[in-house]
Order: C-alpha cells, then sequence, then structure tokens
C-alpha cells in the first residue's frame, strides 16, 4: 500500500461526502470512483507484494545450502 493510494482514498471519500451533503450527484460519483480506484490500486499493489516475496522464497528453497564435503 502506498501513501498516494491512501490520500486518494481520502480525497475521493471527501469528495463523496461533499456531493452527498451539496447533493451534487455528478461530484459523488466521481469521489466514489476516485476512492475506489484508489482501493483498487491498493489491492493491486499488496498482491503484488506477496507474489514478490512468495517467489523469492521459492527461489530460497529451491537453492542448495552448501555443496557436499568430498571429505
Amino acid at each position: 500500500m502506498t501513501m498516494k493510494d491512501k490520500v486518494r482514498q481520502t480525497m475521493g471519500g471527501a469528495r463523496e461526502k461533499l456531493g452527498a451533503a451539496t447533493g451534487n450527484r455528478r461530484l459523488e460519483a466521481s469521489g466514489r470512483m476516485q476512492r475506489r480506484r484508489a482501493q483498487v490500486a491498493e489491492v493491486a499493489h499488496d498482491l503484488r507484494s506477496k507474489a514478490r516475496g512468495l517467489m523469492r522464497d521459492a527461489q530460497v528453497r529451491r537453492r542448495p545450502d552448501r555443496p557436499a564435503d568430498p571429505w
């Protein structure tokens, strides 16, 4: 999750609430869309991070610890 996504979620929520308070449906809808896009970006970022971690773990498991001691 990035700070940018959190800021966009907050701004979208604020626009959505402002639109609801003033009766401006277009502002409310655009705020909702901005908030949801930021949520999707945050989830995508989290999934990428988890996938990278899993790939890194798999690579470490496949790597042999040490060559056999010849003596």
